[in-house]
């Protein structure tokens, strides 16, 4: 229904250039938003949520809190919901083209049935915001002949929210959710004078050369104590460190790209930013830095960037830049860091504002100590030290080094203390993985708050059952079983490795926060589950810590129903370890003694001409006694055992060679699903339940496994031609050392992928999850995505594929 009602929205614009939402998200809702937008003529629009779409009016002169004042409202076009949190420029050209701020946001209510109010043309409402409050009316007037327009009256109640004497616009002219003023979003042109000159050439150690297409970044190593005032004979500069996304941005003749630090070009994804770029006084540049967003301390806040990005904010990124590489045709990378930094300084100055979206990141030069205590005291990441000589070398070198604040590791909870005085939890007890097992690290009992006391216990408590006891800890420690992390700042270890002055800064909580609202059928009976029996319950897996083999099959009858409509019907393998032992779990794809009656088989011919008995689950009773036979993990054929010679589902399994780090993994699996997007397919994504991550497309089954494996080869190729550094198609080992092998060959006949919510034969069973999009960036540690934890995250979140087959598109046949 909201599809159909943004048809006049969507006709009107261009979204391969305007960054405004398509309109994706449905739901009810009364939030409400005014715009504060320049555009042909300056106004404000009024939009609030009515049937899952925003019913929008123009209001030229905007709200006033004088109830005599009656102001035109224009009703436009429906806007989608998404729109409630748009701001930024909307491009020259475009309709509508123009900055645009959330002037004001909050909910608003009904003070009568609204159909019947819209359709009488008097509605009155209520809204509850930071600048706007209190009962309002729209009054429709008469539509004069010939006119098609849709004309109101927009005015307050009289009420103790009215003023007559107020001017609200006036004395409230700021956007609400970035606090910048409209006039801000975009500069306006300075008058002419004397042109900006600059001369990198006339600095020692400059090389005239061409834009290169690409720098691969200059990385900090890691130390415990930042340089001094002259250390190593040398003098050091030093800067905040930030927390957010390294960037490279490159700027040619007006054309501005944005690079990760994987080398993916994400300009799209960060909205008004790039403007800025296309203002300095230069032909070209490349300006090293780091794209950020700042809570209301000033302070970058990695979770504040995330949740940006994937609401499309992109006005309140901002780039820190410290570094420049190249200059109107100059390659500076040879030249010393000072002078480096001096000229990017004269490069920004008149272009940098306390609101601006391009900062310099200041330093101070000599002894580090004094700028890293400061960082200490306010929260910051910690700092990082540059030499002042030294040349600008890409990977990891000693001429940059960085310090954190003070050690921040994530740690088990294996246990917890009862404080007797205060009748509650007193201290947590820490554990840490080591080759399989879970260690003892000593207790953390500073850095709660009496609510997250609480909170910690009241989750700790029901997860006493089934825990084990750690080697050399003491006798008052409460165990529990360890599927909860936190995050732990400390000094150092001791020598038996226990933490000292250890601190709690939070859990290291996973949440799926994208709640689903799709189709979920019951597939597990109560009889289903009554028919189960599992020997040996309490048979423990990888090792004296990890879950049993009553936890497995508790886990899949949990999470069954959300996970039966991806594997019924198509041809499955497993993984099964029946004595608990890693090196004893193997592979099994034909039927075995004694497996469950309603498991089907099927005959089929493999690749060698051989003719196979092969499996495939056909009901939730055959599912859930799997788990009597060790089973552990599932893995599917793209297709159902019916329709077996044509694919229904392809899968690129983004395998992380060395090196590689898991949030550059996540980007890589953003800018892919990008780019299979403007295939026209519609890719899904999940975690692999290791290091990489599978990008699932649903096709169309069209067809033959002879033409959608070498079909799905060269859309691997597209991709990877898109970032050669980034990606490679090529096996082996030595090709992947820093590099994401794209692995198509699952799409092959017979071949198989680990099936979605399958666990894997790992410590602490990590499953194989399917995510949105937006929760996948969320995500630092894929791990925590286990046979505990996940239960409970779907049955509060859904599940993400559920409607994964209503987007099959045909799979392209690329040339």
């Amino acid at each position: 229904m909201a599809t159909s009602k943004l048809t006049a929205y969507r006709k009107k614009r261009d979204f391969s250039k305007t960054r405004e939402p398509v309109g994706r998200l449905a739901g009810d809702g009364n939030r409400f938003v005014v715009h504060k937008h320049h555009a042909t003529a300056d106004h404000y629009d009024l939009r609030l949520q009515v049937g899952g779409v925003l019913k929008s009016w123009a209001v030229p002169k905007g709200p006033s809190l004088n109830p005599a004042d009656k102001r035109l409202a224009v009703e436009t076009e429906d806007h989608p919901l998404e729109y409630v949190d748009f701001e930024g420029v909307i491009p020259e050209g475009e309709y509508g083209g123009g900055p645009m701020i959330v002037w004001d946001t909050g909910v608003w209510a009904p003070m009568d049935d609204v159909e019947k109010s819209l359709r009488t043309g008097a509605f009155k409402f209520r809204l509850a915001g930071e600048k706007l409050n209190g009962g309002w009316m729209l009054a429709r007037l008469k539509a004069r002949p010939g006119n098609h327009e849709r004309n109101w009256l927009l005015f307050k109640e009289n009420d103790l929210a009215a003023d007559d004497t107020f001017d609200i616009l006036a004395a409230r002219p700021e956007s609400v959710k970035s606090g910048r003023r409209i006039e801000e979003l975009v500069e306006k042109p300075k008058p002419a004078g004397r042109p900006v000159t600059f001369n990198p050439g006339a600095l020692p150690g400059a090389v005239e050369g061409a834009l290169p297409a690409r720098i691969e970044p200059q990385l900090a190593t890691p130390t415990a104590i930042p340089p001094g005032r002259a250390d190593q004979g040398e003098i050091w500069l030093h800067e905040i460190k930030f927390d957010g996304y390294r960037t490279m941005a490159h700027v040619s003749a007006g054309a501005v790209h944005l690079l990760t630090r994987g080398g993916l070009d994400w300009t799209k994804r960060y909205g008004d930013l790039p403007e800025a770029f296309r203002r300095l006084p230069s032909r070209d540049a490349v300006i090293d830095g780091e794209i950020v967003v700042l809570d209301d301390k000033g302070i970058s806040r990695f979770a504040l960037l995330q949740d940006a990005l994937a609401k499309g904010s992109g006005t309140s990124l901002v780039f820190y830049a410290f570094d420049l590489l190249h200059l109107d045709g100059w390659d500076l990378a040879n030249v010393a860091l000072e002078k480096r930094k001096a000229l990017l300084a004269q490069l920004l100055e008149g272009h940098i504002s306390s609101h601006s979206a391009i900062q310099l990141s200041d330093h101070v030069v000599g002894d580090g100590r004094v700028l890293y205590e400061q960082a200490s005291e306010m929260g910051l990441e910690g700092i990082v030290s540059k030499r002042v000589s030294a040349r600008y070398q890409s990977g990891r070198s000693q001429t940059w080094t960085k310090t954190k604040a003070l050690k921040a590791d994530d740690f088990v909870i294996a246990g917890y203390t009862i404080s007797e005085a205060a009748e509650g939890l007193a201290a947590l007890a820490l554990g840490e993985w080591v080759d399989g097992e879970l260690e003892y690290r000593g207790k953390v009992g500073t850095g709660f708050g009496a609510d997250m006391l609480r909170q910690l216990l009241a989750r700790l408590e029901p997860l006493r059952a089934g825990a084990t006891k750690l080697d050399g800890a003491p006798r008052d420690i409460i165990w529990v079983r360890p599927v909860l992390s936190a995050h732990i700042h400390y000094a150092n270890r001791t020598a038996d490795n226990a933490l000292r002055h250890a601190v709690f800064k939070g859990l290291r909580d996973i949440s799926l926060s994208t709640p689903v609202a799709a189709r979920r059928e019951r597939l597990i009976s109560d009889a289903d589950l009554a028919s189960i029996t599992v020997t040996n319950p309490t048979r423990r897996l990888f090792g004296r810590s990890g879950p049993t083999k009553l936890d497995i099959a508790v886990y899949y009858a949990l999470v069954g129903d959300f996970m039966l409509p991806h594997i019924l019907g198509r041809p499955v393998s497993l993984v099964r370890c029946p004595t608990g032992k890693a090196q004893d779990c193997f592979f099994q794809r034909h039927p075995f003694t004694g497996m469950p009656s309603s498991m089907a088989t099927f005959a089929t011919t493999n690749s060698e001409g051989e003719t196979k008995s092969y499996l495939s689950v056909e009901d939730a009773r055959g599912f859930l006694a799997l788990a009597q036979f060790g089973v552990v993990e599932f893995h599917t054929w793209g297709t159902t055992r019916k329709r077996l010679e044509k694919p229904d589902r392809i899968v690129f399994d983004l395998d992380p060679g060395e090196g590689v780090t898991w949030r550059e993994v996540v980007e890589a699996a953003v800018h892919i699903g990008g780019e299979l997007g403007a295939l026209g397919l519609v890719p899904f994504v999940k975690t692999s339940g290791g290091k990489g991550i599978h990008v699932v497309v649903p096709v169309t089954p069209k067809l033959s496994w002879r033409k959608a494996h070498p079909a799905t080869s060269a859309i691997a190729a597209r991709l990877a031609a898109t970032a050669p550094q980034t990606f490679t198609t090529t096996m082996g080992k030595d090709n992947r050392i820093r590099r994401i092998f794209i692995d198509f060959h699952r799409n092959a006949r017979g071949h198989t992928a680990a099936a979605p919510y399958s666990l894997r034969a790992r410590t602490n069973l990590p499953a194989s999850t399917p995510v949105s999009w937006a929760d996948l960036e969320a995500i630092d540690a894929p791990e925590d995505l286990n046979y505990s934890s996940l239960p409970g995250l779907l049955a509060t979140s859904g599940d993400p594929w559920a409607d994964i087959d209503d987007f099959a598109r045909d799979l392209p046949l690329l040339s």
